[in-house]
């Protein structure tokens, strides 16, 4: 598998079909996410893809953009679900939202041991609410 299809998948498997085993597959042990959520190892980052799948029920996730060089990949990706558990402290509004993020991950040996994420929170947010 490329880069780019590693990452495609990390997003289909571990959103889409929730099929956490697989999506540990495709991270290293000792990986670390650099964002907010910042997952240290693939169990914790099985976590946070658990806790996503409890706030936004069937999830989609569409890569608009993909850009790989070497190891690096970058993409933008568009989340669309229905929002049925607490997200940043507001209450399931049974809302269907979409949002734009952009995700850059680092992959080495066909595991993904590095990613920076950006979800809009201030735009998910005014989603929720209005």
């Amino acid at each position: 598998m490329t880069n780019v299809q590693i990452v495609a998948r990390f997003f289909q498997e571990g959103y889409e079909n929730r099929n956490y085993e697989l999506v540990r597959s495709y991270l290293s042990e000792d990986y670390m996410d650099h964002s907010p959520a910042g997952a240290r190892g693939s169990a914790q980052a099985v976590e946070i893809l658990k806790i996503v799948a409890s706030q936004l029920s069937g999830l989609s996730v569409k890569m608009l953009d993909v850009f790989a060089d070497g190891g690096r990949v970058a993409a933008r990706v568009r989340f669309e679900g229905a929002h049925t558990g607490a997200m940043m402290g507001i209450p399931a509004t049974g809302k269907r939202i979409s949002f734009e993020a952009l995700e850059h991950f680092s992959v080495v040996n066909g595991k993904i041991v590095e990613s920076w994420g950006y979800w809009p929170d201030r735009e998910i947010e005014e989603k929720l609410l209005s």
